[in-house]
């Protein structure tokens, strides 16, 4: 078998081994809703450019016709006791369906043909009074039976980590590279902080950096110049190629999902029509008061707000969509890994730094991230493995990640049911380990030569490209 077929099969084995984990292991089908409810999503019928609008929004009739159907047989197969966090985030997610069915629906039947208007109207009525009836029955029926249990255990988790990334990696190597991880990062950003101002603690430095933010009006805007400005660095200093002179659309983050400070949203794999990929950044509400407002634009600082962009865009998620985009293997270009996708992007943020890009204050909000990170992946291994309550991980944030008490709960409740959030971290020192291998490998190649070769891959399990890329015996992935 050649070395490309084995990458393809090694890819379908992962993708296989990951469906297990969710469906065997962790259970999504039965103790998590939001599994199935964000089937349920319009968004992209809305965004993108696939169809003329009447034919798009007579797709999304056709998807309303069926949620009655779809709701039932969500309820039937939902577990009766839900752990709390997993019924408060079906509670958020069903909520946000709701609020893109009933807000963000008609403004777009406003430029509808009567027909469809009408035809949507009456499934989108339906669909409405359904999610209504689910968020009335998870308060009513749900809440008052939460549990706390949600971990899944070692074995469980050995089998997650094992099918994320086809390589063997013992939890005790886990937990000893994530500290090491995260007490070196603690020192540099300590002594960042010091660098910039020496008479402040770190948060007092940090308020400072707050301090130079976009307005309301210009956060939109002045994001697409920072993409710019960040694109041609890369480009300039021949970090990663940036195979198209396509640009992501900044635009203000859709209302279902703004739980979210920015995203991505890029188009399928194999789409060939609606290509534009979506940046999306959170904006301020009008309902908010002044000062809420300022506190939502300080928290998008200029300098934070570089670095989001950096994982978010350029050379994080964006460029690597537009590397997979040019792969010819089907296999390759439709699974993603976890901690490949997130890793890649993770790790963009230290390179950028590394790179030269970015000033004292970059430092500084890279390694605040980098302390986030550190805490999630801590966390997930704590509260699945060792016993950990989701109060011990907010604790745990607030120490070590110097976050506030809101900030840390909805960090340390995520890893409740998503514990593979500790793959930002996993995935970036699994590629900066393959990165150095590589480089001992080629030292006459540099590294935006490692960057393509790695990205031409797609987003395999990092095992498996590590093997990909050094061989049957290249030594161990973490």
């Amino acid at each position: 078998m050649s070395r490309d077929a084995r990458l393809d099969l090694g890819v379908l084995r992962g993708m296989l081994l990951s469906e297990l984990s969710e469906i065997e292991d962790q259970r999504l089908p039965q103790s998590f809703p939001p599994y199935f409810l964000f089937k349920m999503n319009i968004v992209n019928y809305l965004l993108r450019d696939y169809a003329p609008l009447d034919r798009r929004l007579r797709a999304v009739a056709k998807l309303q016709a069926d949620v009655p159907r779809f709701l039932k047989e969500l309820r039937e197969m939902t577990d009766p006791r839900l752990p709390d966090t997993f019924y408060e985030m079906a509670e958020m997610a069903a909520s946000g369906m709701l609020d893109a069915y009933s807000r963000e629906l008609p403004e777009y039947l406003q430029r509808a043909s009567a027909a469809v208007r009408v035809r949507v109207g009456r499934t989108n009525e339906t669909a409405t009074s359904d999610l209504k009836a689910l968020v009335h029955d998870l308060t009513t029926t749900y809440k008052p039976r939460v549990k706390g249990e949600f971990a899944l255990g070692r074995r469980k988790y050995e089998r997650m980590i094992f099918a994320e990334h086809l390589a063997q990696i013992p939890l005790d190597r886990l937990s000893e590279v994530g500290q090491t991880d995260l007490r070196s990062n603690q020192a540099a950003f300590h002594e960042a902080a010091r660098r910039l101002d020496a008479s402040k603690k770190p948060q007092e430095v940090l308020e400072r950096i707050e301090q130079d933010h976009p307005t309301e009006d210009g956060l939109i805007e002045d994001t697409r110049k920072m993409l710019e400005e960040i694109r041609g660095y890369l480009i300039d200093h021949d970090i990663v190629s940036v195979p198209s002179e396509e640009r992501a659309k900044v635009i203000e983050t859709p209302r279902f999902y703004r739980f979210a400070t920015a995203a991505m949203n890029p188009p399928g794999s194999f789409e060939k029509v609606a290509k534009d990929a979506f940046y999306y950044v959170t904006p301020t509400e009008e309902s908010w008061t002044p000062e809420k407002k300022e506190e939502w634009l300080r928290h998008l600082n200029y300098t934070s707000l570089r670095n989001i962009s950096v994982h978010e865009c350029y050379p994080g998620h964006y460029v690597h969509f537009l590397h997979r985009m040019r792969i010819r293997s089907a296999a390759l270009r439709s699974y993603t890994s976890y901690a490949f996708t997130e890793g890649w992007a993770h790790y963009c943020e230290w390179m950028m730094v590394e790179a030269g890009f970015g000033d004292a204050r970059l430092k500084l909000a890279m390694l605040q991230d980098a302390l986030l990170r550190d805490c999630r992946y801590l966390s997930s291994i704590g509260m699945h493995t060792a016993g950990w309550s989701w109060e011990d991980a907010t604790r745990f944030f607030m120490e070590n990640a110097y976050l506030d008490r809101l900030p840390a709960e909805r960090e340390a409740k995520r890893g409740t049911w998503d514990p593979g959030y500790l793959n930002y971290t996993l995935g970036k020192l699994m590629i900066r380990k393959l990165r150095e291998d590589w480089q001992t490998a080629h030292p006459k190649e540099g590294l935006k030569d490692f960057h393509d070769t790695l990205l031409a891959l797609g987003a395999p399990p990092l095992g498996l490209a590590r093997e990909h890329l050094l061989g049957p015996d290249a030594g161990p992935a973490l």
